[in-house]
């Protein structure tokens, strides 16, 4: 009969190594908690953990907020000796809040084009038909317009850091999700 192995090494599909000493205080991300899961849940479908042992370790790893918390929970399945994994650098990893603020300007500079166009239009149109009998001006209507438009902007332009944190977590959520893609499949 022969023996089941884990794929691949564990350890090297963290971001830091967690039997390293020096990290072992650091609080972990959704990504390295999501390779800690897999090593339990490869563990479980190996028939090495019970059912009752799986539900515990995947509660624990949910909970896990250090990197000192996954040696417990993982050193009876995997071999935890040997040279610590050097830590993974991931190559272009964007500057969420660089990105915030671009996308913030943009959005505010797109606010303020926009109201100019529709009330610039409204106004070619308002005053189309006051011309159209002879000069017969109506209730300036592109007046509400305005106001309405022009008040969308000035909200953007007044309350900038609000919005900024919008697209920030907007941008985090983007990022965590294309990083939850990249994990290696196991």
């Amino acid at each position: 009969m022969s023996e089941i192995i884990p794929s691949g090494d564990p350890w090297g599909r963290f971001t830091r190594d967690p039997r390293d000493p020096a990290v072992s205080a650091l609080r972990t991300g959704d990504a390295d908690r999501a390779v800690l899961a897999d090593v339990i849940g490869e563990a479980f479908s190996d028939g090495r953990l019970s059912r009752e042992e799986y539900d515990e370790r995947s509660d624990a790893a949910v909970r896990a907020r250090t990197y000192a918390d996954f040696l417990p929970l993982m050193e009876d399945l995997v071999p935890t000796t040997g040279a610590a994994a050097a830590p993974v650098r991931r190559a272009g990893v964007p500057d969420v809040s660089r990105d915030a603020v671009k996308a913030y300007e943009r959005k505010r500079r797109d606010a303020w084009v926009e109201a100019a166009t529709v009330t610039l239009i409204c106004t070619g149109i308002w005053l189309a038909i006051s011309l159209a009998g002879g000069w017969d001006p109506h209730f300036p209507w592109p007046i509400i317009v305005a106001v309405l438009a022009f008040g969308d902007a000035i909200d953007k332009t007044a309350n900038r850091e609000k919005y900024i944190a919008k697209e920030r977590d907007k941008l985090e959520r983007k990022v965590r999700k294309q990083q939850r893609k990249e994990l290696p499949e196991s």
